[in-house]
């Protein structure tokens, strides 16, 4: 089950006035960053922290475990998008 602040931070990335800033914070990141929960964790502070949403370990883990399930490559546009469709 999701909780608040997950739900938050999910409908914060998806608006789309938002979306170029995690746009801008994925491009900084590489497939094998993003492969790896540790640092998975990290890109999820960061973004959380732009995008003004407090999440709990357990949260954080949550959402980088999630992210690291989803196989993408920040680089990739498509990958990217995908990742905006399915966090709306």
């Amino acid at each position: 089950m999701e909780s608040k602040a997950l739900k938050t931070f999910r409908r914060k990335m998806a608006n789309p006035l938002h979306w170029r800033k995690a746009n801008q914070i994925f491009l900084k990141y590489s497939r094998d960053d993003l492969k790896n929960v540790t640092r998975t964790m990290g890109f999820i502070d960061v973004l959380a922290s732009e995008l003004g949403v407090t999440l709990n370990d357990s949260e954080r883990k949550q959402a980088a475990q999630w992210l690291v399930d989803q196989d993408i490559d920040p680089k990739s546009k498509r990958d990217r998008m995908m990742i905006w469709r399915k966090a709306k």
